[in-house]
């Protein structure tokens, strides 16, 4: 699934010259929290964020106390410009990370997720084109298909195993799996109790068994020096 599957196409912007006071009230009125900004090239130059928005002076009752020239570092002119800047472009993080149409959704997911970020412009030829947010991420969760077992107690075992391999890389040797009228039991010694519960979640997260019976021993391997 790629980005262009799921992507916003009507994405609200704003121009770097506009106050920050039209900002707050375009995120209001459409329900966002943040806008990319748009310069006169219609290329991305920015992005305004709830987050840019939080030390602003008009939230902060009494002034700072004054400091002493030479303890002002360029961080406190940052700050100072940021929450006191009448234009966009003052508040603005001018690094943004964006992606393409054709970007893999689990790769932006993992963008979000890194760079602790809640949205993903879209770009193509320099222009945006959309924006993925991480609410069109958990879209993709809620209609994301169950994993539906083959009938029958020889394939259910059988798709056990596979997933067993190929997601915990846990073989037959390592992990017994039976089979009894649709009921899934596991047998063998795992690390950790952490690996028991990979196993657990894996397990039940496939459809179309009638249940999990965990058999399974907790034997830490202890290194030797």
């Amino acid at each position: 699934m790629q980005a262009r599957d799921i992507m916003t196409i009507k994405v609200v912007s704003i121009s770097p010259v506009v106050s920050v006071r039209h900002a707050v009230a375009m995120m209001l009125q459409n329900h966002v929290s943040g806008l990319p900004v748009i310069d006169d090239h219609g290329r991305v130059c920015g992005i305004v964020t709830e987050g840019d928005l939080l030390l602003r002076r008009e939230v902060r009752f009494a002034p700072r106390p004054a400091r002493a020239p030479e303890l002002i570092s360029e961080i406190d002119l940052e700050r100072y410009i940021g929450s006191n800047g009448w234009c966009v472009a003052d508040i603005m993080s001018q690094d943004v990370i964006v992606a393409r149409p054709d970007s893999e959704v689990s790769d932006i997911a993992e963008s979000l997720q890194v760079h602790r970020i809640k949205r993903l412009p879209i770009v193509e030829d320099e222009r945006l084109v959309g924006i993925v947010s991480r609410r069109d991420i958990l879209r993709v969760i809620a209609e994301a298909p169950t994993t539906i077992l083959p009938r029958g107690d020889d394939a259910i075992r059988l798709a056990v195993r596979t997933r067993l391999r190929s997601d915990l890389g846990l073989t037959s040797q390592k992990v017994q799996v039976s089979v009894r009228n649709g009921q899934v039991t596991l047998d063998g010694q795992v690390e950790s109790e952490l690996k028991r519960r990979a196993i657990k979640v894996l397990v039940e997260g496939l459809g179309g068994i009638a249940g999990y019976n965990d058999c399974l021993l907790v034997s830490p391997v202890h290194s030797q020096d």
